[in-house]
């Protein structure tokens, strides 16, 4: 048995119960899961935004790190070819398929037809595919990869889907050159992950914009170019303040982290002639109005990004192995520890934007 929080009507919100915890599956695993946490994403899920992708009932919660309770037949190595045994600390990428047009020909996992990804429902008795429970069901589908020694598994979680996120874009675009200026537009954990890669890559500038001055504050020590507070500026005064700094031409690349259609209006103006924009964050829904004669005149580069494969999951890892004590990166991005009850809490934190990423502890 396991207590997970289900998500089965929109109106009542989630609520904690106790499942069957199914036999494991031939390639798949149960873990149990040592920390997930919070992310803008599932407080979307909770509140309905995305009820064209979701599938009611679902546990809830897609980021997550567990610790091996039993493998199935045929799973015995991590993507890396290391030996996995239970007790092993492991994340896992969404059950990308490996069949369809996108996984297998063009190359492109997180277009994957066939999945529906952990925290996005639907449950079927017996299989735990949420990360906001005592366990969980690895699918046969998935990749596996054992968590290094050195890194908490609050912030592996954190990695599951903030950083590994921010690997994929970096993936998607020209490679961060040593003479590169970067703008960051978001604080929230996507946009300061991507400050602290965006540095570590070797850009001479890294300028981070965004909100409240308490998540710009927690990247002082890291030797960015500028900190920018949207809360004590206007788009024109961002905006001239990234030319001020960049000789007048603009940021080399501009990774929009942030959400809002304005960030990705902000952006276009921010980048410079030839520069590249990638487009992470934006989520609404809405249509932005884009001048795309000014776009092809300015030769700007659009790319987009959407998830990761278990090589972004790789990279995110191994970034932090190397990275995280330096930069403080678990006191920056992991927040408040919430137990599974205090789940409404935890959303509510993420949902205001009071805490960078909750954290729960089964």
């Amino acid at each position: 048995m396991s207590r997970a929080v289900i998500l089965t009507d929109y109106s009542h919100g989630p609520a904690v119960e106790t499942l069957d915890v199914g036999p494991v599956p031939p390639g798949g695993a149960l873990v149990r899961i040592d920390a997930a946490t919070v992310c803008g994403t599932d407080v979307h899920i909770c509140d309905g935004v995305f009820e064209q992708l979701a599938s009611l009932p679902l546990v809830m919660g897609h980021e997550g790190t567990g610790t091996v309770v039993e493998l199935g037949a045929g799973l015995e190595r991590d993507a890396l070819g290391q030996p996995l045994r239970p007790g092993d600390r492991v994340v896992w990428a969404h059950n990308w398929c490996g069949r369809c047009y996108f996984c297998a020909v063009a190359k492109q996992p997180t277009l994957c037809e066939n999945t529906m990804g952990y925290g996005w429902g639907p449950y079927e008795e017996g299989a735990v595919n949420g990360t906001f429970s005592e366990h969980l069901h690895v699918s046969p589908d998935s990749r596996v990869l054992r968590v290094p020694e050195g890194v908490s598994s609050p912030l592996a979680s954190a990695a599951t889907c903030a950083l590994r996120t921010v690997m994929h874009a970096l993936d998607r675009m020209p490679r961060i050159r040593f003479s590169d200026s970067v703008v960051v537009l978001g604080a929230g954990p996507v946009g300061v992950l991507a400050a602290a890669a965006a540095l570590r890559s070797g850009a001479s500038q890294v300028i981070l914009i965004g909100a409240p001055a308490s998540r710009l504050a927690a990247t002082e020590e890291w030797g960015l170019t500028s900190r920018i507070d949207i809360d004590h500026t206007e788009p024109d005064e961002r905006i001239e303040a990234v030319r001020n700094i960049t000789q007048g031409r603009g940021a080399d690349i501009v990774l929009e982290c942030a959400g809002p259609p304005n960030a990705f209006s902000e952006g276009m103006e921010m980048v410079r002639a030839g520069g590249t924009l990638m487009v992470i964050g934006q989520a609404h829904g809405e249509t932005v109005p884009v001048a795309t004669t000014a776009m092809k005149v300015r030769q700007l580069t659009v790319r987009t990004s959407l998830s990761a494969d278990i090589s972004h999951f790789h990279d995110a890892l191994r970034f932090l192995d190397r990275h995280s004590v330096e930069l403080g990166l678990e006191s920056t991005v992991c927040s408040t520890t919430y137990s599974l009850d205090q789940v409404t809490d935890a959303l509510a934190a993420m949902r205001t934007g009071a805490e960078m990423k909750p954290v729960i502890v089964p």
